[in-house]
């Protein structure tokens, strides 16, 4: 912006027909109490140096030229502020921050739909793609309590596929803090689906028990796409989550452990 605006005062600048540089001798300090001397009155002295009167008329064109350099500047950022643009148009409602051309380019945008919540009582688990029956999700509601009952670190598992998902709307919905991780199960949208199923959302206060190094290890080994087709999405879903409060019972984890990687499939 700030080049846009320098390239819109040197195209001005070159329009004005006071367009004389600045040299020492028109600075030079017995210049500055002379009285006013027009362009015409400048005379150049035998030597080539610019006579007092010139070098007065040199410096009022040069402080002209200045004054209008600031207005030049001035008109390009009002020009720039009042354009249209493309960060401005990507305040979009619910987001707080604009979007900028890589983050553009990554996907699609989140949405807030609390209209796929379920109704009544608050759950642990929301499962709109059926991934796992009625029975397992109970279980692993309960499971989850427990966890945070024991231990204060709250888990969550959305089962969705974009875009049908409360996207943003689940924040409120389960008052995600810096002791909650919400785990997110998508398919994908393509028919080939997606690599990998599994993505988390972990707060800061759970990286001391549960590192990044945690997450992205349990993701290779759950969520793949090789995985999900021997077992199935409801044994990722499933082991992953075991995976997860078993590790943070014993209060530290940087691997699945070994006992989850030697079993192909679980139910609860």
């Amino acid at each position: 912006m700030q080049l846009w605006i320098r390239g819109l005062a040197l195209l001005v600048l070159s329009l004005h027909p006071a367009s004389s540089f600045l040299t020492s001798s028109s600075l030079s300090p017995s210049c500055l109490s002379l009285p006013s001397a027009s362009p015409s009155s400048c005379r150049i002295s035998p030597m080539g140096r610019p006579a007092s009167r010139c070098a007065h008329s040199s410096l009022k064109m040069a402080v002209d030229r200045r004054d209008f350099m600031q207005q030049a500047l001035a008109l390009g950022s009002l020009a720039v502020l009042a354009a249209p643009s493309q960060a401005l148009a990507d305040l979009s409602a619910g987001r707080s921050v604009p979007l900028g051309s890589r983050e553009r380019g990554r996907g699609p945008e989140g949405v807030n739909r609390p209209d796929l919540l379920p109704p009544g009582p608050k759950v642990n688990v929301i499962d709109l793609e059926k991934f796992l029956t009625k029975g397992q999700v109970a279980k692993m509601d309960k499971l989850l309590a427990k966890l945070e009952e024991d231990t204060g670190y709250k888990m969550r598992v959305l089962c969705q596929r974009y875009p049908q998902t409360p996207g943003l709307a689940i924040k409120d919905y389960w008052g995600v803090d810096d002791k909650t991780i919400v785990m997110v199960v998508d398919r994908g949208s393509g028919k080939a689906g997606q690599a990998n199923i599994l993505n988390f959302n972990v707060g800061q206060g759970v990286e001391l028990a549960l590192p990044p190094v945690f997450w992205t290890r349990l993701r290779n080994f759950f969520g793949t796409v090789f995985y999900v087709k021997e077992n199935g999405e409801d044994a990722a879903v499933i082991n992953a989550v075991d995976a997860v409060v078993g590790c943070l019972r014993q209060g530290f984890c940087t691997d699945v452990p070994k006992e989850m990687k030697e079993i192909a499939n679980k139910s609860f």
